[in-house]
């Protein structure tokens, strides 16, 4: 059996909306969920929880003071009764057979670590909408960009790939988990880096780390996600990531650098790292912003096109036939 692990703050209301999905996964028999010293309604959300689905066991545990997520992780782990564990954000659903279908790959690959795809949900989207948009992924990249050490999370692929890491919603084992624990230097600031620190403490040690496309988890539209978890200004955001980077880079990039045969000086893959980031927050995510705004814009123009034209037809196939009506009448006169 699978214990599915939570590490949540200050996040009771998109818990509450996607916590269902995680108690109806086939092979999920235990839910830790680890409150890092929040302040919201957590607690009464997970007993009402545990009432509405009793067949599987619910554990809330609540740190005494804020330790972040990553130290949450091995704490919800101490808890864990099963030797398989699945972790999953309080942000974000799970499609249906997801811990199934990762724990099947999990063994027939002798793998360390197992995911799905990764699907951002944009406001209005059902998860069905949004599965058919992202079909196998949207752009034409390599899944993982090897000198910044960054998975591409729309990369086009099928079928299941093996990567260095991937996203945080993994399968793993309890015993690995013991023995690479999760680093809570990442607990400052916004945490970057600390669950791809555990898949790449995998990867660096022969332990394959594999992302499916047959199940995929459907993060919240984020704009209704501003409150709670590590959020912060673009700013703060760069700081935090290539300072955790840095610390990523100095664990285990000569590692690393060896496994997939880059010769780039540490260093370098750092500066090219903080250009990339820089980049993100400060040009690429409002440009694409705006490319969405515009997009929905665009379409509202066509539709209401679409209403004006399909009116007008209506109306001139409507003067049509009372006019032929009208013709019919005056022959028959």
């Amino acid at each position: 059996m699978i214990t599915l692990i939570v590490p949540t703050r200050n996040r009771a209301y998109t818990l509450r909306v996607v916590a269902p999905s995680f108690y109806t996964q086939s092979g999920v028999n235990e839910v830790v969920i680890v409150d890092d010293a929040g302040t919201d309604e957590t607690p009464a959300l997970v007993e009402r929880l545990a009432r509405e689905y009793p067949k599987v066991c619910t554990r809330l545990v609540r740190n005494a003071s804020r330790c972040g997520a990553a130290e949450s992780r091995n704490i919800g782990v101490a808890h864990a009764t099963n030797e398989y564990v699945l972790f999953c954000d309080d942000d974000e659903h799970l499609e249906q057979g997801y811990a199934q279908t990762c724990l099947k790959k999990l063994l027939a690959y002798e793998a360390g670590a197992v995911s799905g795809r990764r699907i951002y949900m944009e406001p209005g989207d059902s998860q069905e909408a949004a599965l058919k948009r992202f079909g196998t992924g949207w752009r034409r990249t390599a899944p993982f960009h090897r000198l910044t050490c960054e998975i591409v999370n729309a990369a086009r692929f099928s079928g299941d790939l093996q990567l260095p890491f991937t996203n945080a919603v993994v399968l793993t084992r309890k015993s690995l988990l013991e023995r690479f624990p999760f680093d809570p230097f990442y607990g400052r600031g916004n945490g970057y880096r600390e669950e791809s620190d555990f898949q790449m403490n995998l990867f660096v040690h022969g332990f394959p780390v594999y992302v499916t496309n047959d199940r995929h988890s459907f993060h919240l539209p984020l704009s209704e996600v501003q409150q709670g978890g590590q959020r912060m200004a673009a700013a703060k955001r760069i700081y935090w990531s290539v300072l955790n980077t840095d610390h990523f880079y100095r664990k285990y990039y000569a590692d690393y650098a060896r496994k997939v045969g880059l010769r780039a000086p540490r260093p370098v893959a750092l500066a090219a790292f903080a250009a990339f980031v820089s980049y993100r927050e400060i040009v690429r995510t409002p440009l694409q912003a705006k490319a969405k705004w515009l997009r929905g814009r665009l379409t509202q123009l066509v539709d209401a096109r679409r209403a004006v034209v399909g009116s007008g037809s209506v109306e001139r196939r409507s003067r049509g036939r009372v006019g032929r009506e009208q013709a019919v009448s005056q022959q028959a006169a």
